[in-house]
């Protein structure tokens, strides 16, 4: 399902930055990995799986570790400041697939992916937040989705867990925005992941229908997501606080 996109000149916008990139080691965090390493800055990339701890051939430390742990998430902080001196940024990328509608969903089940999804955001938000507003300045990025904007069948938790997310950006960005604090959502549509693989398999979905329902009619590419990752972690998106920055082909537009 991938697609070919022409280069783009990529500038150090964030030289110097030190990031915590959460869901690391593959999709969408993966590629905000290497876009952030491009344009300058220092990351510290987690992920549960080992792979994360491999060379990145930049300045990344991987942490294996679990987002929805507060020590874990610690680790990761102490490590940006030992390295950097100090933390600029979060991309809060890591998530899973958790498909069923509100009868289908065991308790067990929505719970466990209104853990990953929404509270996992918020133990880092809680704990970086404090850290930005005391610097005066910090960027937090949280990857919700499209489904966070509009029904999609079969996904109950997964469409109320990115509906947190934006809202969770839009209460930081309220409550400390006036410390130089920004908090952002990204939405994207249907891209070419391993979880988005996870997701069909769950739904039964055939890939090629979701695509025929994308004005854009093709999968996004993670590349492109951390894209619009990197603008709103850099000095360009200054004055962009609060906001949803969706990027889906055009999916919600219709």
């Amino acid at each position: 399902m991938s697609t070919q996109h022409a280069d783009v000149h990529i500038g150090p916008r964030l030289r110097g930055r030190s990031v915590i990139v959460t869901g690391a080691a593959s999709g969408i965090g993966e590629a905000a990995v290497h876009r952030l390493v491009a344009e300058g800055a220092h990351v510290v990339a987690l992920d549960l799986q080992p792979n994360v701890m491999r060379d990145w051939s930049g300045p990344v430390e991987g942490k294996v570790g679990d987002v929805t742990s507060l020590d874990d998430l610690r680790a990761c902080i102490d490590i940006a400041m030992q390295r950097s001196g100090r933390l600029d940024g979060v991309v809060a990328a890591a998530g899973i697939a958790q498909g069923g509608s509100v009868g289908e969903l065991t308790p067990e089940k929505w719970q466990r992916v209104i853990e990953v999804n929404l509270t996992s955001v918020y133990l880092l938000a809680h704990l970086t937040v404090p850290l930005f507003a005391e610097a005066g300045r910090g960027s937090f990025v949280a990857i919700a989705s499209q489904v966070g904007l509009v029904g999609y069948p079969t996904n109950a938790g997964y469409c109320a867990a990115k509906a947190g997310v934006i809202n969770l950006m839009r209460s930081i960005a309220v409550d400390y925005g006036r410390q130089g604090v920004r908090a952002n959502a990204v939405c994207p549509g249907p891209i070419d992941t391993p979880m988005t693989q996870v997701g069909f398999a769950q739904t039964g979905e055939d890939y090629r229908v979701v695509i025929g329902r994308v004005p854009a009619q093709r999968m996004g590419q993670p590349e492109e997501v951390a894209a619009g990752c990197a603008y709103l972690l850099s000095d360009d998106a200054q004055y962009v606080n609060g906001s949803t920055l969706t990027i889906d082909g055009g999916y919600t537009a219709q």
